[in-house]
């Protein structure tokens, strides 16, 4: 009786020691098809940044080669010397950082006591000045080139840098509205003790507020950066002359010249000098944008 009973309970028990090992198995695999499937993605997303640096060091005649090659077989750093013998190179580079940066500062500048007055201060319309402001994010972009460009060209600034960052400048909605968020975060009772102290609202701002929220502001400066370096259609529309524009529009010079249509080798070579900044930038910031966004308020 007792051999039988345990004949009996013998196959129930492999079936139940068997369900959790199957369920392992259908597990493992879905990740390993998921982990394949990212990186699939990375390799497509990756492969024309690896293209355009193999192109920046091949010579010439090796661009175009009929066979696929992921590095050029006599590397060269010619193309480097012909970008900047054929076009002001290091100017364009210049005015980009000149851009990019006073944009950034300017964005912050306006951000920030915009962030923390409609946050912490209490007055008359701040709610209808917030949505005028968050209604700002919601007009596209190219519907505000026309009006903008009569304005620039109309008070003497077309053609110049001034008129690239300062209507840029206005463009910083998303900008007031996160640190908004970021500010709304923070204890109300630490601005009530300042006040009680007498600490004015611009003293709450920089001695209270602004160092709980540096990452925040850390962020925004990355993001506002990365934006006004990569502007194209509008230092396209403003600027004229060759020394004024900026990378993101000189590099169209070099697919216009050149034999063949263009100038390849160089024009990659351009490319990866101005891939390069923004990159380090990521790299070194992608920590605070990270934990910026976690902490903000925005879910």
């Amino acid at each position: 009786m007792s051999t039988t009973t345990d004949a009996v309970a013998l196959p129930r028990r492999i079936a139940v020691d068997a369900a959790p090992t199957s369920a392992i198995v259908r597990r493992r695999t879905s990740q390993v098809a998921l982990h394949a499937a990212f990186i699939a993605a990375c390799a497509a997303t990756l492969f024309p940044l690896l293209w355009m640096v193999r192109t920046a060091f091949a010579p010439s005649h090796d661009v175009f080669r009929a066979t696929l090659s992921l590095w050029p077989d006599n590397a060269t750093l010619g193309n480097f010397a012909a970008a900047f013998r054929l076009h002001p190179v290091g100017t364009w580079f210049v005015n980009s950082v000149v851009v990019a940066g006073a944009i950034t500062l300017g964005k912050l500048a306006l951000a920030v006591p915009a962030g923390f007055a409609f946050s912490v201060l209490s007055f008359r319309g701040r709610d209808a000045a917030f949505a005028l402001v968050v209604g700002t994010m919601t007009v596209p972009y190219v519907i505000t080139l026309l009006p903008t460009y009569v304005a620039v060209a109309s008070i003497g600034l077309y053609d110049t840098l001034t008129g690239v960052i300062v209507p840029a400048v206005g463009h910083c909605g998303f900008v007031v509205f996160f640190l908004r968020q970021a500010f709304k975060a923070l204890p109300r009772e630490l601005f009530e003790a300042a006040r009680i102290d007498g600490a004015g609202p611009w003293r709450q701002m920089l001695t209270i507020a602004l160092p709980n929220i540096w990452g925040a502001v850390a962020a925004m400066a990355v993001l506002s950066f990365l934006g006004a370096w990569n502007l194209y259609l509008w230092p396209h529309l403003i600027l004229d002359a060759t020394e004024h524009k900026t990378l993101s529009i000189g590099l169209k010079l070099f697919a216009t010249t050149g034999e063949q249509g263009g100038e390849w080798g160089p024009l990659m070579a351009t490319a990866l000098l101005a891939a390069l900044p923004v990159v380090l930038l990521y790299l070194v910031a992608q920590r605070q944008l990270v934990s910026a966004f976690a902490t903000s308020g925005i879910r």
